[in-house]
This record gives structure tokens, sequence and C-alpha cells, in this order.
């Protein structure tokens, strides 16, 4: 038999994750304005939009330079290189994070090393990642992970004592703050993806880099450009990595509502607190950035005695699509057997891998569907979903 809540939910949109067809129609004519000016520049790699973004950043994160790459995972390879990362040296970062991360650090040719998370957080915590450093560690890359920054002050004094490069992972944290400071502030680089889902993204792939060291920023600019320090003089071996122009166009037309657009995300997420807190099923992950969270995604622990998996179909049933970021480890995907780990080695990620759930937090969620997604969930973890 048909229940009714499965009824209800042919009758109502579903909501999803991410309205990308919302936020074209807030943005209006003044995006397809910015691409035709573009078109008609004949300007279309490395033009005044992408140096206006970039400058935009820079300011932001208040540091003197940021430079646009063609993608998140091409700033993380460049970021590391330009650091100084050789063949063989040891990177350490987390478990828990889409697998650029630590893939970027085995395609430079470096080892990854990995450092268990905090279970309440799902973020790496400097004291833990100084008793894995060892004698070939040269550099640490924590992630700034779901829009919530790391503990950077920890991690920056962890380098200074321990002669380490930072390199923060901030594809997902835009706007992000943590204890006064912001992503990509005082580590030694910091690393940004314009993916079209992310708190500010693209029409289509591009990155960046943000640093506040001049050499750094010398090294970048020419990675990013096949090693050219003058015209047809290749000062080193490069890449093609610049960001286009078109991307640019569109992130400058964005740029000015990423600061309202995360306050509606952390409205939402203040609303899904204080509706879960209360239950023992569903944990909220911990949140000691405050008001510095721009909540790229919204995500608890499903820890009641119905499995997460059976709550992800009930959600579903009930026109929620929720989704789960990430269902394995990076220690322990196929790709990673050669680096030495296995089960066991991080029991918090291994957990959160089997517990985290994330729901919808878009900034053009309304009211109703904020509510029908607390709902659903409640209603979800009291209700194994039918077989």
């Amino acid at each position: 038999m048909t229940r009714p809540t499965e009824v209800a939910s042919k009758l109502t949109p579903p909501i999803h994750p991410l309205d990308l067809a919302a936020e074209r129609r807030f943005l209006g004519p003044e995006l397809g304005q910015a691409v035709q000016r573009v078109l008609e520049s004949g300007r279309y790699v490395s033009g005044p939009e992408v140096e206006r973004l970039e400058k935009s950043f820079a300011d932001r994160a208040r540091v003197d330079h940021a430079l646009g790459v063609a993608s998140g995972t091409d700033a993380l390879v460049l970021g590391l290189i330009a650091l100084g990362i050789e063949p063989g040296d040891h990177v350490l970062t987390t478990p828990f994070s889409f697998f650029a991360t630590a893939g970027a650090i085995a395609w430079v040719g470096a080892v990854p090393r990995f450092c268990d998370v905090e279970l309440e957080t799902g973020l790496m915590d400097p004291g833990r990642a100084s008793d894995a450093v060892d004698e070939r560690t040269k550099a640490v890359l924590p992630v700034h992970l779901y829009g919530q920054m790391t503990d950077m002050r920890g991690f920056r004094a962890l380098g200074d004592e321990r002669n380490l490069a930072i390199l923060e992972d901030g594809a997902q944290a835009h706007g992000a703050e943590r204890d006064g400071v912001r992503a990509g502030e005082i580590g030694d680089a910091c690393t940004l993806s314009f993916y079209p889902t992310k708190n500010l993204g693209a029409a289509g792939e591009a990155g960046m880099v943000l640093t506040r060291h001049e050499e750094t920023a010398q090294r970048l600019c020419h990675l990013r450009d096949h090693g050219m320090s003058a015209k047809y003089l290749h000062a080193s071996i490069g890449t093609n990595s610049r960001m286009d122009e078109l991307q640019g166009a569109v992130l400058n037309v964005k740029w000015p509502h990423l600061e309202e657009w995360n306050r509606r995300r952390r409205a939402t997420a203040a609303r899904y607190d204080r509706a879960f807190r209360p239950s023992d099923a569903i944990q909220p992950l911990a949140n000691p950035a405050a008001d510095g969270h721009v909540f790229h995604q919204y995500v608890v622990r499903i820890t009641g005695k119905t499995p997460r998996e059976d709550v992800l179909e009930r959600l579903r049933q009930r026109g929620v699509n929720a989704a789960v970021h990430y269902p394995t480890p990076i220690h322990l995907q196929p790709a990673a057997r050669k680096w030495g780990f296995g089960p066991g080695d991080c029991p918090n990620a291994e957990r959160l891998s089997r517990e985290v759930l994330c729901l919808p937090v878009h900034p053009f969620l309304d009211d109703s569907a904020v509510q029908r997604v607390i709902e659903a969930l409640l209603e979800a973890v009291r209700t194994r979903a039918p077989k």
C-alpha cells in the first residue's frame, strides 16, 4: 500500500542539495550580459575579468596574491609544487575529504600520510597532526571541510615549529573564518575550487591559489603558464592551467552575493540545529567556528537504530534528496592501498563515512522546504524504510 507521505512527495517538487536553476533566475540577465561582454571583447584567457576576481579574493583573505587556475585540483597540484614539495616527500593530510586532496599529493610524486580527524567535526586537528609528523614530512595539507575552517592558528604554529609548509585546502570554504582568521590568511598557500556546486561556483571548472608570499606567487604565475617567465622564455616546467575569462566573468557576477548566500546557509543550519539537537538519533557536527562556518554542506551523523541507508531511502520517498560526503575514506580507496593504510588506521574517519548525511542547505531554500526537510528526517530516523 502507498503511504500518504509517498503520495504527498509525488505532488510536491523534490528538494535537492543544489538548485543552480534558482541561482540563474536570481541573477537574471546580468549573467548573460557578462558572458556576452567577454565574447565581444575577443580576450578569452588571462584578462581583466580574472584579474578583478583575483583582487577580490586576495582582499577578502587579507593576502597579497591570488592566482586563478583551471580547477581546484590544479590549484592543489600547483600549490604543492610552488611550495617546494618533491617526489618522495611526505605530506600529511586528512583521510576524510574528496579524493583530490590526496590525489594531488601523489600526482607530484609525494606520499600522502593520513592523520585521523575529530569525530565531532570531521576536521584535522594540530595535536594529532603533530604526533603524525615524521622525518620525511615536508608539508601539512589541512582541509576546511564542509565550509568550516580547521584550527589554522594551531597549524600555523605547527608549521613554524617543525619547519613545515602549510597548504590549506579551501575548496569548500569561500568566505569562511575561525578565531579571527580567514581562509587563506595565514597558511603558506590556500587552494580554492569554483566547481559549480561550491558556494561560489563557475559555469564549469575553475580554481585559485592564495598566498602571502611573493616568491610562491611568482612560481605559481610561471607554473600555470608552461613555466614562462617572459614570452617564449621558459624558466621552469609548467602546464596550461589558466582560468578563462568566461569563468572569471561568471564568478564576478556572483561575488557580490556570496556574503548574503552564506548568511542564508547559516540561517538554515541554525534551524536544523534547533530541530535536531534534541534527538539521540541525529547528531549535527560540532561548529567551533560559530558564525565563520559557511555551510557548504550541513552534515549530521545518523547514530540511532535506523541505518543511514534506510534513512536516505526514507527521505527520498518524502521528496528530500540528501547526500553522503564521503562514503569511503580516502585511505580505504582502492587507489590508496599502496600508501600502506588499512581498516582501523583512522577509526574516526571510518565511522564518519558510515554515519554522515548531508542535508539541502543551499541559499534558495524557502521556509517551507526547510520545514519539509526537518519533518522528513525526524520521521525517517523513527521508521525503517520498507524493503
